[in-house]
């Protein structure tokens, strides 16, 4: 076996490795979209109907933020064979993430001919902090990558075996089908490809075949989707969708000007405002503190305290931008500088961005590009001083990769279990307990969306969810959230009444239970749960 392969297949084993170890427990417990992906996938496999008793659906309303179809069908099956679990709601994503550390390989290869750079980008990306922690929760843009990357590949490999081209267009068809983010960004790196290389895509009839089955493909979902779905989903993270943001940075500044309307009107209004956020976060997006510092704000997607990237891969990846901008009039380096320009697009126009789900759409050209800063340095170290400046950097990398791996497997699970949902493992096991599981349970903070951590480790029925549920009116921006089902209730405590409520336990987070009644409080987890008076 030649040796790149041997290399090659240990990368794969190292990636496995990271992705599978302790799935189950880190993260601790699943997060809201991974519970209500879990639950949607065992209501279909039950019913054949959501959580809204529609039948199997294209668009998933969930929480309002309607989730595309193809990750929560792809579920189905590992809740089928392995439960209702984390395992089984992560494992899409891992192989999805184990796939793409694979497709990297064959990718750069086709792009730059060089077992080395193929063998470092797929190296990089196997011990990428970003892409491990996006493998190893639910996540849809990470299966969005898979498409995306395996689709491209397939586009160029296209360019000398033309029949290749109707996999990927169908492959980058189904990223539309995943991840609301790719409707922007897959349709902004096909511009970039078509830009590039029309002229070698335009006489082969396998790219008419491929382009015929992507518009059909990508027209229908974006047909059930784009009039509602899509435009409720931006309304709730948009720049625009938040009525508070409006009138703070709209209203009042144009109350400044006094009598002066004209003026304020022409500077303060929605879209001076959109263009100045929306370049503030793009470029936000290639900030140190966001790639190398802390992260994103989102828990389900950051550890806190450490960045998407090592520290360690800063000079590479500006050493690989001048590579890139080196040579662009090569069009296999302009491809990667476009997929880079693009990628923050998406993420640019919703509300809290930089967005570490919401950028993922960088991958895997990130890594790649890192490749080629190093590929680029060891090349230009003397023969001398290689092995010694190859051997320090090696060293850079694994103090790097020690210290998240301590942070991600030791200190994340205890330190971060309060915004993952083992707390609610604990709670139903407490709240089924013989003595409790006649009472009713009121819970504090609805908009949290509790119910789904209940449904998800209770297993409960998902027809009888259906048929009894009580939601509330939706919210400003079109989130639902789940007022009475079963024997829960979910409100804000009244604390004099609620006490006085027969046979109930009042739930809310700790700090917030009122001093007189923790005496009668008993901890779980972040949650205090305290019995009622009668």
């Amino acid at each position: 076996m030649k040796r790149y392969k041997i290399i090659l297949l240990a990368i794969i084993a190292l990636a496995l490795f990271l992705r599978v170890f302790r799935l189950s427990d880190v993260p601790p417990g699943v997060n809201q979209d991974e519970a209500s992906i879990g639950f949607t996938a065992y209501s279909l496999l039950q019913t054949g109907r959501d959580e809204y008793g529609h039948v199997l659906p294209l668009s998933f309303q969930s929480f309002g933020d309607w989730k595309l179809p193809l990750y929560i069908y792809t579920t189905i099956p590992f809740v089928a064979t392995l439960g209702m679990s984390e395992l089984a709601v992560r494992l899409p994503s891992t192989i999805a993430g184990i796939l793409t550390v694979i497709v990297a390989f064959f990718l750069v290869y086709e792009l730059f001919r060089s077992y080395r750079l193929s063998l470092l980008a797929s190296l990089l990306l196997a011990i990428s902090p970003w892409h491990l922690h996006l493998s190893r929760v639910e996540s849809e843009s990470n299966v969005a990558v898979f498409f995306t990357a395996t689709g491209f590949l397939l586009l160029l490999k296209g360019l000398h075996k033309h029949w290749l081209a109707v996999p990927g267009a169908i492959l980058l068809a189904l990223t539309y089908y995943t991840y609301h983010g790719n409707h922007i960004s897959t349709t902004l790196l096909l511009i970039g490809f078509i830009a590039l290389y029309w002229r070698e895509a335009i006489k082969p009839k396998a790219f008419f075949y491929g382009a015929l089955l992507f518009i059909v493909l990508a027209g229908f979902i974006l047909s059930q989707t784009l009039a509602g779905a899509d435009r409720t989903k931006l309304s709730g993270i948009g720049l625009l969708g938040d009525p508070f943001v409006i009138h703070e940075r709209i209203e009042l500044p144009r109350n400044d000007h006094g009598n002066d309307s004209l003026t304020a009107v022409i500077l303060h209004n929605r879209i001076t405002y959109a263009i100045e956020t929306i370049t503030k976060n793009y470029l936000k997006a290639f900030s140190p503190e966001f790639l190398f510092i802390s992260g994103g704000t989102n828990r389900a997607h950051n550890i806190p305290n450490f960045g998407n990237m090592y520290l360690i891969e800063a000079p590479f990846l500006l050493l690989g931008l001048f590579v890139c901008i080196a040579n662009r009039k090569k069009k296999p380096f302009l491809f990667l500088l476009w997929w880079i320009l693009v990628s923050p697009v998406a993420a640019s126009i919703t509300r809290d961005a930089p967005h570490t789900n919401r950028m993922f759409a960088i991958f895997p050209a990130l890594p790649i590009v890192v490749a080629l800063g190093l590929n680029y340095f060891f090349n230009e170290i003397s023969f001398h001083k290689k092995s010694i400046v190859i051997g320090f950097v090696m060293m850079l990398f694994m103090i790097n990769i020690v210290v998240y791996m301590d942070r991600y497997y030791v200190h994340f699970p205890k330190n971060e279990a309060p915004s993952w949902g083992i707390g609610y493992k604990e709670l139903l096991s407490y709240i089924d307990q013989p003595l409790q599981k006649s009472k009713t349970l009121i819970m504090a903070n609805p908009e949290t969306s509790p119910y789904i951590f209940l449904l998800f480790y209770g297993k409960d029925d998902p027809a009888l969810f259906q048929q009894k549920v009580e939601r509330y009116d939706p919210t400003p921006d079109g989130f639902y959230h789940v007022r009475v089902f079963g024997r829960y209730q979910f409100r804000q405590i009244d604390w004099e009444r609620d006490i006085f409520y027969p046979n109930a336990l009042l739930v809310d987070y700790v700090e917030r239970v009122p001093d007189q009644y923790k005496p009668r409080m008993i901890r779980v987890a972040q949650f205090g749960v305290v019995p009622s008076y009668l």
